[in-house]
């Protein structure tokens, strides 16, 4: 941790970025490493701004910047970040930030008095978490003029406390008539999830674009003021808020004068069905997360039935968590889901907005684009095959785990397996995923169970010793719709080992003081060799 007593003031390009050795580190995934630059005076963190007519190209990578948290520490402008150049943002953590306007970053964005071009406060955002930043105005960033991109990254828990504004907030737009509405010019959030905020979570203005985003479980929603019809919002979720879910519904609000294009979102109250071309999906249920919790562990399917989304979860080794969508039993295609494979079918001399080519994760979506799917997230069905195993000691039992090879889908509960075979081919009661077991090199040597979370019990039948591999075979929310192999496969091993009691006698350091030092001669000898490698 680098604590500061005052601000940095940046006034070259330069490139900031945590350095690690991944070779000692099983955490490798960026972002789980970053340096942490902590504010314990009262002032801001970086203040990037060289005061001249030249722009300066600054870089900050896998970094955490965290505020001092308290009012002391309130800024008028950028609570964490003042940036007047081109600032790129990448795997970096911004928290506890407070200002008046921009908790984590106020984003001065001037252009020339001619509009011809914008000269100053270029911002990219990609892979970055801002989390429990709280302004006045933009509770997370603020910036005068759209001039910024923000891609694969997440707002969370951010508080914006003047109810005429947004935790992405941006003052006022420069497109005019000239602007084209789908052009790369305009300013994107794209594959990012906004959940848990306080506030509007963004404004979308002329010269904004909104594309496969994930909105839920903020106390607003998005605040739509485009009167141009040169924003847009396309192929994003915009549910739960508020949640839970009440009659004073926040999803969409917007200005008297609005004319933003929503194409193929999926919308709860107070969201329009948008182009008639592309329309919007409006869903009014009420269960949206399983559990109705915001954050934490996914319910099974037998848990929770009918929740949407599972609760906001950060995996292990990873930096950025995520909502994933649930494939429901009571969808007889994947046609029925409202999120998985809703692209949309460009209409000839009908400008239509699709799918970003890749989801938050940087999962690749489907070429085809009327399979790709709503919100941040696409949803991956697991692939056909996966291996786990485990080594144990006679007398022991193996546990093991399939969770991580299940993609973004659920294994379906016992109760549903009649419904995906005819018959029952074990000769036993079934189990979590119609689990089916299939011996390979060797003969059954045990006992397997399964349940819903993905968790494997293995007994062995004895003390035997050597292997037993097998494959099973399970079926899941995503994969029963495989008419021919509604499941995936799992080579499975297991090695058992009686516990070697022998001891040795080869080496003996009580029988005088040379063999003693012996000993230690030769631990220096491979210590030395050891330091040298």
């Amino acid at each position: 941790i680098y604590q500061l007593d005052q601000q940095l003031k940046i006034t070259e390009s330069l490139e900031i970025k945590t350095t690690y050795d991944s070779s000692f580190n099983d955490k490798t995934s960026p972002g789980l490493n970053n340096a942490i630059i902590q504010m314990r005076g009262n002032g801001r963190i970086f203040h990037v701004d060289d005061s001249q007519d030249r722009f300066l190209n600054v870089s900050l990578k896998e970094l955490t910047l965290e505020g001092c948290g308290e009012e002391r520490c309130r800024q008028e402008q950028g609570g964490l970040i003042l940036n007047n150049e081109n600032l790129n943002l990448e795997y970096v953590k911004l928290s506890k930030g407070i200002a008046n306007q921009g908790g984590a970053i106020y984003n001065l964005a001037q252009i020339t008095i001619d509009l011809d071009r914008v000269v100053r406060g270029l911002m990219q955002v990609k892979n970055s978490l801002f989390e429990n930043n709280q302004a006045q105005d933009g509770g997370a960033i603020y910036s005068k003029i759209p001039n910024f991109t923000v891609t694969s990254s997440v707002f969370k828990s951010n508080k914006t406390t003047n109810s005429n504004s947004s935790n992405l907030y941006v003052a006022s737009s420069t497109a005019d008539e000239n602007t084209q509405v789908f052009s790369n010019d305009v300013n994107k959030v794209t594959s990012s999830t906004f959940i848990a905020n306080e506030g509007y979570v963004l404004n979308v203005l002329d010269g904004i674009g909104i594309n496969n985003v994930s909105i839920l479980g903020n106390t607003r929603g998005i605040y739509l003021n485009a009167p141009l019809g040169k924003g847009y919002v396309a192929n994003s979720i915009v549910l739960a808020n508020p949640h839970p879910v009440n009659s004073l519904a926040y999803n969409c609000t917007q200005a008297g004068s609005d004319a933003t294009v929503l194409q193929n979102n999926l919308v709860g109250a107070g969201c329009s069905t948008g182009d008639a071309n592309y329309p919007n999906r409006i869903w009014t249920g009420n269960t949206i997360f399983a559990g109705n919790m915001l954050e934490g562990a996914c319910k099974t399917l037998s848990e929770d039935a009918a929740a949407l989304f599972c609760p906001y979860h950060v995996p292990e080794n990873a930096f950025l968590g995520f909502v994933r969508p649930r494939v429901l039993l009571t969808d007889q295609s994947l046609q029925d889901s409202l999120v998985v494979n809703k692209g949309q079918l460009a209409k000839a001399g009908l400008p239509m907005q699709g799918c970003t080519s890749a989801d938050q994760r940087g999962m690749q979506r489907e070429f085809d684009s009327t399979l790709c799917d709503r919100g941040a997230i696409e949803v991956m069905v697991p692939a056909s095959r996966g291996l786990i195993g485990q080594d144990i000691l006679a007398g022991q039992i193996a546990k093991m785990t399939v969770s991580d090879l299940l993609g973004d889908s659920d294994l379906v509960p016992k109760e549903f397996c009649d419904q995906v075979y005819p018959t029952n081919p074990t000769g036993q009661p079934w189990q979590a995923g119609c689990v089916q077991i299939e011996q390979l090199d060797t003969r059954s040597k045990g006992k397997l169970t399964i349940d819903e979370s993905g968790n494997l019990v293995y007994t062995p039948d004895s003390a035997w010793h050597g292997a037993d591999v097998f494959k099973i075979k399970l079926v899941t929310s995503t994969t029963r719709f495989n008419s021919t192999s509604p499941y995936m496969e799992v080579k499975v091993q297991v090695i058992q080992e009686h516990e070697n009691r022998m001891e040795s006698d080869k080496l003996n350091v009580s029988g005088g003081a040379w063999s003693a030092y012996g000993l230690m001669a030769l631990l220096g000898l491979l210590g030395l060799r050891r330091k040298k490698a």
